[in-house]
């Protein structure tokens, strides 16, 4: 008994995964089945079997500095094959969204954000705000021609978003940096040379980016292959109309050009596409998940496809009714679109929209240290 070594399993750890769905870790009986199906796994140190036992054993501190359960994309091979229903993907899910809490700060406001009871006020907030700017100003809709401009300015917008984007940018930055730092611990960096071969940094981040943009990794799965392609157009939809916005942003701060574009622009060709993509994606997501009766689905997941699904719609609400000239409804749908545009991006660092930046700072980390 020298020699051995005494486990202090973390109960309140065990109970959050439970609650967050991983309510089958303890069925798990390491059979070692789920490590050896698993496609993303790598032969020198498999996944999730060393995971199911950590999760089982209530080791925190071991399992959210973790890497490896970033690179599960939850495909669900494990789940399928397991022979007593543990469900090694939803664990690995549930562990998640706990690692993006116990990073996020500050800590109230990701304790507020994962209570189902507060997404009414979540996208309530902004929208609340932006009326009483309205009402304090007196502003009214201007011009003849319906704008989104004319009813909400932009610069309203901008003195909203802009001071808790920068906010919740900080914040997040430093979550991910205590992440990184948790990770490496114990980890030698590759020498100069070493980083020169794999690119440097440089290198390591775009073939990071061309990994992601590509869904490699997603495609390997069987199970449950048919996550990928939405998942990729919903990515895409997103890069799109990042992009337009970005244009936008120029075209009325600088170029002083105004908008919406006329439907034969371009950029608005490129907008409406991208539209079209994210509601494509974010539908077929939503089908996947009802008509999937294996894998958990919690709040943590329906709270995003709802908001995501909700920005799709009522950005094209806001585009059709300005089309056919009813201005209350437009500008209704306009002012509930950007609630929604708000809520997903602006509590980003709080929800499950999260697991994009942390799984490409552990793919970063997977090529930076050429281990998992």
């Amino acid at each position: 008994m020298a020699n051995g070594r005494v486990v202090e399993p973390d109960v309140n750890f065990i109970k959050g995964v439970i609650e967050l769905g991983g309510d089958s870790v303890k069925k798990c009986f390491q059979c070692a089945t789920c490590a050896v199906v698993c496609p993303l796994a790598p032969e020198e140190n498999p996944f999730p079997r060393r995971q199911m036992i950590l999760a089982q054993w209530g080791q925190k501190d071991k399992l959210v500095k973790d890497p490896a359960v970033w690179l599960c994309h939850n495909c669900n091979d494990c789940s399928l094959y397991c022979p007593r229903g543990a469900r090694p993907g939803d664990v690995l899910a549930a562990i998640r969204a706990y690692v993006i809490n116990e990073y996020a700060r500050p800590k109230w406001l990701a304790n507020f954000v994962k209570t189902p009871k507060s997404l009414p006020l979540l996208i309530a907030f902004p929208i609340v705000i932006l009326l009483l700017l309205l009402a304090i100003t007196g502003h009214r809709p201007t011009g003849e021609e319906i704008r989104p401009s004319n009813f909400l300015p932009t610069y309203y917008i901008d003195a909203v978003f802009l001071p808790l984007t920068f906010f919740l940018i900080v914040s997040l930055a430093k979550s991910i940096k205590q992440f990184w730092n948790d990770m490496s611990e114990g980890l030698e960096p590759p020498s100069r040379f070493q980083l020169i071969l794999k690119g440097g940094w440089i290198g390591i981040i775009i073939s990071t980016l061309k990994e992601i943009l590509a869904h490699s990794r997603f495609y390997k799965c069987e199970a449950n292959k048919g996550r990928a392609l939405p998942h990729m157009l919903l990515l895409w939809s997103f890069i799109a109309l990042a992009i337009v916005t970005s244009i936008d942003v120029l075209a009325e701060y600088i170029l002083h050009i105004e908008i919406p574009f006329p439907l034969s622009h371009p950029v608005k060709i490129l907008a409406n596409l991208g539209g079209i993509l994210l509601l494509i994606g974010i539908l077929t997501i939503l089908i996947n998940r009802i008509q999937d009766k294996q894998t958990v689905s919690t709040y943590w997941d329906w709270s995003l496809i709802v908001v995501i699904l909700a920005v799709g719609i009522t950005g094209f609400c806001a585009e059709f009714f300005r089309l056919i000239h009813i201005a209350k409804l437009a500008y209704g749908s306009y002012l509930i679109h950007v609630g929604f545009v708000f809520t997903l991006f602006v509590y980003l660092p709080y929800s499950k929209f999260a697991h994009i930046v942390y799984r490409t700072v552990v793919m970063i980390h997977e090529r930076y240290y050429g281990k998992v």
